[in-house]
């Protein structure tokens, strides 16, 4: 009921999402996919402390998902400093303040990230519009730490999120989420394993119906 309330109050005063509007669909319709998503991540990578990296945040809802499920710290990094201010905003309402980091940034050059600090990197939703992929990714494997995962794509946690979410989203965009699937698609399985291959990145592709398509790097620890 309390999800319910807010969600009247959120469609009432659109206002509130007019400098980042994506935010309202994640907070408002989205909510039920990132708890599913983070526990996806934490059980597949293994990995539930260190430094977590949020690229292309938005509002933050995936990161500060897996800061409530593990002991992980969050790095919330977005080119859009309307978004990192409603992530900032999330964190003090969920009381993860004292455990997030935020720092505007373009995924193509982190410098404000030094080589190896990650030990988890992940990115939802975003990598179908980074304009140079391979840069994109190779930037990533530098900021990863030895030992570290990324979880880098898109998904919506379980088809029977997406039909949950379904007539929801269609009153906002008819021609969802097929319009989102032709948008990643043009991105295919061959194209990324080559750019990963050709970058020497060791990695595991994930591509099934249910949890969508992500990009797992594997760094391995230095030996000795």
């Amino acid at each position: 009921m309390e999800r319910q309330e807010e969600q009247k109050q959120g469609y009432s005063d659109m206002s509130a999402g007019e400098k980042f509007p994506f935010d309202f669909i994640a907070e408002y319709i989205f909510y039920p996919i990132y708890p599913v998503i983070a526990q996806d991540i934490l059980e597949r990578t293994g990995i539930r402390q260190g430094c977590m990296v949020d690229i292309g945040c938005g509002g933050g809802h995936l990161g500060m998902a897996l800061l409530e499920q593990s002991r992980l710290t969050g790095i919330f990094v977005d080119v859009n400093d309307a978004a990192l201010d409603l992530a900032q905003k999330h964190a003090d309402q969920r009381g993860l303040t004292d455990r997030c980091r935020f720092l505007q940034g373009d995924v193509h050059h982190l410098a404000q990230l030094e080589d190896g600090c990650a030990d988890l990197v992940v990115s939802r939703g975003s990598y179908h519009i980074w304009s140079d992929l391979p840069k994109a990714l190779k930037e990533i494997w530098r900021i990863l730490a030895p030992g570290g995962r990324t979880y880098v794509g898109g998904g919506m946690g379980s088809l029977q999120l997406v039909e949950q979410i379904r007539p929801r989203m269609q009153q906002i965009r008819p021609g969802w989420p097929e319009d989102v699937m032709a948008k990643s698609g043009s991105i295919t399985d061959a194209s990324l394993e080559q750019i990963l291959r050709e970058s020497n990145i060791p990695y595991q592709l994930l591509h099934t119906q249910d949890n969508g398509r992500w990009i797992i790097m594997e760094k391995e620890v230095n030996p000795g």
